[in-house]
């Protein structure tokens, strides 16, 4: 029999490590970014930079991977007793995380492309320009990405605070599904009603 025929509890463990991954990169890329142009970074600028764009098409391709990895994966089922614009307004979030984390990256290449730079990845190889300078197309992506970027924080914010919903106020375990095994185990253990009976006494 088929495993997949019936919801998984929680997402297996490729699709937990890719999502963190994809998180902690993010994260990096963001920080890159800042710290390149905070002036922090000094002579060490480009280097930063660099960096950055190379965490971006990281994600991109931890995306691509996800979303391969996930056609094939047994995915845990929302709850069902949750409200069906709930279980809608959960959909479309994760559906336009995925874009934006496939954008996002994209665009930023795009704009390094238009203003004739390269992208030394991981500062190890160097992936050169792809079309040929053009200032007006670099602005436009330019802006495209910065906008990208800003609609990413705010999806990721509604994410994370749903999550944090699940897990406070429904108590319903969604949370749950993404997190460790180990820290599954300690859960339950919590919510036993042997541990129960023992924090009573």
């Amino acid at each position: 029999m088929d495993d997949r025929t019936q919801p998984a509890r929680f997402y297996d463990p490729v699709m937990r490590g890719v999502h963190w991954a994809t998180l902690t990169l993010i994260m990096a890329t963001y920080g890159l970014i800042w710290f390149a142009h905070s002036g922090l970074a000094g002579g060490a600028s480009a280097a930063f930079v660099q960096l950055h764009r190379s965490c971006g098409l990281t994600v991109a391709a931890l995306t691509i991977f996800r979303l391969v990895w996930r056609w094939r994966a047994n995915i845990p089922a929302l709850p069902a007793d949750l409200p069906l614009l709930q279980k809608i307004a959960a959909r479309i979030t994760e559906t336009v995380i995925y874009l934006l984390l496939l954008a996002q990256p994209l665009l930023g290449w795009l704009y390094t492309n238009f203003r004739g730079q390269r992208i030394d990845l991981f500062l190890l190889g160097a992936i050169p320009p792809a079309f040929a300078a053009d200032k007006t197309l670099a602005h436009l992506t330019h802006e495209l990405h910065e906008l990208a970027g800003n609609v990413l924080l705010v999806v990721i914010g509604l994410h994370a605070a749903a999550a944090l919903f699940h897990h406070v106020v429904r108590r319903d375990g969604v949370l749950l599904t993404m997190l460790p095994t180990r820290l599954h185990r300690a859960s339950e253990y919590l919510r036993s009603p042997t541990r129960r009976g023992i924090l009573r006494v």
